[in-house]
């Protein structure tokens, strides 16, 4: 009888560790965000500028994993200030 199909596998992170990724994850997606509305918003040469932010950010979003733990801490450590900034500015 093969029970391998059934047998419990250890995820490869912790809780805490997809936790604090999908926090990451989720700050990253309103920094994008919050890009794209002020990119709407303004002249040529700033929504040039502007672009080049948010793709970088669009590529740590994809590149990003549960494992790299201190870079998802990083994001989350100063992400929060960042998207306060670009909300700002919106206003």
């Amino acid at each position: 009888m093969n029970l391998s199909r059934h047998e419990y596998v250890e995820p490869p992170w912790t809780e805490h560790q997809m936790d604090a990724y999908e926090q990451a994850r989720s700050l990253l997606s309103e920094v994008i965000a919050a890009y794209s509305a002020r990119i709407a918003s303004t002249d040529a040469e700033t929504a040039d500028q502007l672009r080049a932010q948010r793709a970088a950010h669009l590529r740590e979003r994809q590149s990003l994993t549960a494992g790299h733990t201190a870079r998802v801490e990083e994001i989350r450590a100063t992400l929060p200030g960042i998207l306060t900034l670009l909300r700002e500015r919106d206003q």
